[in-house]
C-alpha cells in the first residue's frame, strides 16, 4: 500500500529533511540493481541526488515514450532492512503523489507518475537521511 507522507514543502529548489527512522514491513531487493533495470524498459535517469552522508541515491528517470517518470531511492552500503522511501509528484499536487515506503535492504520503489510536459517533485530517504527536489524536469 502506498501512502503519502508529508515531507513536501513549498519551497523551490533542494530542501534536506530528517525523517523519522522507522521500521515498517520488511522486503528484500536484489544487490546492485541500477535505476533503468528497476524502473523497466524504455526508461533513462534524467535526474538524481545523493542523500546526505552517502547513504544513496535517489533518481529520477523519465519514458520518452509514454511521458511517465520513474522514481527510486537506491542505498549505497549493504546490511540489513532500514527504512526506505521514495515519493513522486506533479509540482506542488498533493492528489497526484505516489509514494513507496518500508524496511528495505538495498532499494524503495519504483513508483511511476504520468508527467509528459509536467514538472515534478521527487523526494527519497534512508533512515534519517533525505532528499526533497522541487519543480524539476518540466518537459515540453
Amino acid at each position: 500500500m502506498r501512502t503519502v507522507r508529508p515531507r513536501w514543502t513549498t519551497a523551490a529548489g533542494v530542501v534536506t529533511a530528517l525523517t523519522a527512522a522507522t521500521l515498517l514491513s520488511s522486503a528484500s531487493a536484489a544487490q546492485g540493481a541500477s535505476p533503468e533495470e528497476l524502473c523497466g524498459a524504455g526508461f533513462g535517469t534524467v535526474n538524481s541526488q545523493a542523500l546526505p552522508n552517502g547513504a544513496g541515491t535517489v533518481y529520477l528517470l523519465y519514458n520518452n515514450d509514454d511521458g511517465r517518470n520513474c522514481a527510486v531511492t537506491i542505498r549505497s552500503g549493504s546490511g540489513g532492512p532500514v527504512y526506505m522511501d521514495v515519493g513522486l509528484r506533479h509540482a506542488g499536487d498533493d492528489s497526484t503523489a505516489v509514494w513507496d515506503s518500508g524496511s528495505f535492504a538495498q532499494y524503495a520503489g519504483p513508483v511511476y507518475l504520468q508527467a509528459a510536459g509536467i514538472c515534478v517533485d521527487w523526494t527519497g530517504a534512508i533512515s534519517d537521511r533525505s532528499i526533497t527536489v522541487h519543480e524539476t524536469n518540466c518537459g515540453s
